[in-house]
């Protein structure tokens, strides 16, 4: 720590600005506002900037107490932490690590401030320098960003939630459609559609309840999806069983509406025709990922498998052509393991985080 000339006066320590040292000048015509006080906190040096920035001019201000420059709050705040600063090993510090800095103007009002301070010993006294910057400029830049951000934020959240609605009145269409239809293989189809829709109205609904709007909790969604599905066959959870084994791993939203589809229809079909009605088994979805940005997404059961020598590639059925295209349109692999009863494995590319 500098000692500078034993016997000087802590008060007049501008005094020992030599005004013809460019140096000094800068010091002078610097644009953030340099003050010094003793350890009385008495303001010794205000430069031109301080003048700028506080509306005093120095001959106004050298002599009284630094509370002049601060709001009444904060004083004996600001002189326990000057306190605090003087007794540590530190030789300058930034303000407002752990409180609010705030300047007060000549004329009352006050402005958000950034700060430095220093200290130095002055003939054997401690002088106290602060560095300080008028940030009102930024600090209402960046409220105008933040209340841009809030409303474009309820705007989409408010989108979804339309979007939702918008989607349920169509499922509710259909099934009023449905019930004057007295054929039952086409109710069911209009059962299905339904579903469908339900899978794409039920992610909007979680990024309207979410507080990001740029990626879904898929975990949570996959729990939902598949109630609502087991809920839709009227397959009684005693029979047939739901297990899930998911990391607990966030999509992002054009991923998460083609994946959902996928274990809308692979679930839909292994509840359709996986078991037999007096038979008893479980249906498992998994979802995890792997290196490289990649999941795994596997829905499968233990029920009576597929037929001998299908070719689910090629299979004509809705279901599964809904899951090649959607699984395309992923840019994923679908695999179908063999043993015992179905289990179909999407590998796909996605924006995957785990909280």
């Amino acid at each position: 720590m500098a000692d500078i000339e034993d016997g000087a006066e802590p008060r007049k320590f501008g005094a020992f600005i030599d005004h013809a040292n460019p140096l000094a000048r800068i010091f002078e015509l610097a644009d953030d506002a340099i003050i010094s006080v003793d350890r009385e906190q008495v303001i010794v040096l205000f430069n031109q900037g301080a003048e700028r920035i506080f509306g005093y001019l120095a001959k106004e201000i050298h002599g009284k107490p630094l509370d002049i420059l601060l709001p009444s709050r904060l004083t004996s705040l600001h002189r326990h932490h000057i306190a605090q600063f003087e007794a540590s090993n530190s030789h300058s510090r930034k303000m407002g690590e752990r409180s609010e800095i705030m300047g007060k103007r000549k004329d009352g009002t006050e402005f958000p401030a950034e700060a430095s301070i220093s200290k130095v010993l002055v003939g054997g006294e401690m002088m106290f320098t602060v560095i300080m910057r008028d940030v009102t400029q930024r600090v209402v830049a960046d409220e105008k960003i933040k209340t841009s951000l809030r409303e474009k934020e309820a705007l989409l959240k408010e989108i979804h939630h339309r979007v939702k609605n918008n989607l349920q009145v169509v499922s509710s269409l259909l099934g009023l459609q449905a019930r004057s239809i007295e054929d039952f293989a086409t109710r069911k189809k209009f059962q299905e559609s339904q579903n469908r829709i339900h899978s794409m109205a039920l992610l909007h609904e979680c990024l309207y309840q979410s507080d990001n709007l740029a990626k879904i909790h898929f975990t949570d969604y996959i729990k939902q999806l598949a109630e609502h599905l087991f809920r839709s066959y009227g397959v009684a959870n005693e029979r047939i069983r739901l297990r899930v084994d998911l990391e607990n791993l966030y999509l992002d939203m054009d991923t998460a509406v083609p994946s959902g589809l996928i274990i809308n229809e692979l679930v839909s079909n292994s509840l359709k025709y996986a078991f037999s009605p007096e038979r008893e088994g479980e249906i498992k979805i998994e979802l995890r990922g792997k290196q490289d940005r990649m999941s795994m997404l596997a829905v499968g059961d233990n029920g009576i498998g597929l037929s001998a020598g299908l070719d689910w590639t090629a299979t004509k059925s809705l279901g599964l052509r809904l899951v090649r295209t959607l699984a395309q349109q992923l840019g994923a692999t679908v695999e179908l393991d063999e043993g015992p009863g179905t289990r179909f494995r999407v590998i796909f590319s996605a924006a995957v985080e785990s909280n």
